[in-house]
């Protein structure tokens, strides 16, 4: 795996190539010390992984890699920042990891490991995935095509089922139906479940999150406890 290292701290970079050095599966490309510089690396040197401090001159980092996301989708980014206030903004670009600094080797070699999967397995061959889900509707049987179905929600004893252009009402749990969903499902709430599919970006409410879809003007609800859960999946 080719790792981009983007960090304006010369100690920081100096910590970062020691421990990455003990990892032979992993090769050192290149060495940014501004956001520009992280550009250039990525267009020119094609790295799988790149560790991002935000904090850097001429352009932070989060700017510089939406920037590379939108030239190399597939780039995998591990944050590294003395900043604790980005997390949501690293999970709405699909960072691996936010890593608080000092970095600690374990969490570290974690993350990279992480990458390294995400990396393969977008490369690679997504598994099957089912088709319908069925539900009873008084005395019918109604699939609803799977591909369709943005959310999920509970509402008043019951939970509604909503697709780009439909709505569909059951008695059935939220238990019972993410039991039958397939693993682009996640409950992001105890009353929602999402399609991560659809899932485009993750907004502060109050004292909780929101959760917004591509194309579609209804949002969902996401606690506080899951965004970590949702970032590991969006990596």
């Amino acid at each position: 795996m080719k790792v981009l290292i983007a960090e304006d701290d010369a100690a920081s970079r100096k910590l970062l190539r020691y421990f990455i050095g003990s990892l032979p599966d992993y090769k050192i490309v290149g060495e940014a010390t501004n956001g520009e510089e992280l550009i250039k690396y990525v267009t020119k040197e094609k790295p799988d992984i790149a560790l991002v401090d935000i904090g850097m001159p001429l352009m932070d980092g989060m700017e510089a890699v939406k920037a590379c996301k939108e030239l190399f989708p597939s780039l995998q980014v591990i944050f590294t920042t003395g900043h604790d206030d980005y997390a949501l903004e690293a999970f709405n670009v699909r960072a691996v990891d936010y890593i608080l600094k000092p970095i600690e080797r374990n969490r570290l070699y974690s993350a990279l490991e992480r990458a390294a999967q995400a990396g393969k397995l977008k490369a690679g061959k997504e598994p099957s995935a089912k088709k319908n889900l069925t539900i009873k509707q008084h005395k019918n049987i109604i699939f609803i095509p799977l591909d369709e179905i943005i959310f999920i929600e509970r509402e008043d004893r019951k939970s509604v089922i909503y697709t780009r252009n439909n709505k569909f009402e059951t008695n059935e749990t939220l238990a019972s139906l993410e039991e039958a969903l397939d693993s682009r499902f996640i409950a992001s709430h105890r009353s929602c479940i999402i399609n991560m599919r659809f899932l485009i970006k993750i907004e502060a409410a109050g004292q909780g999150y929101k959760a917004y879809f591509k194309d579609y003007d209804r949002s969902a609800k996401v606690s506080k406890h899951k965004i970590d859960e949702l970032q590991r999946y969006m990596s």
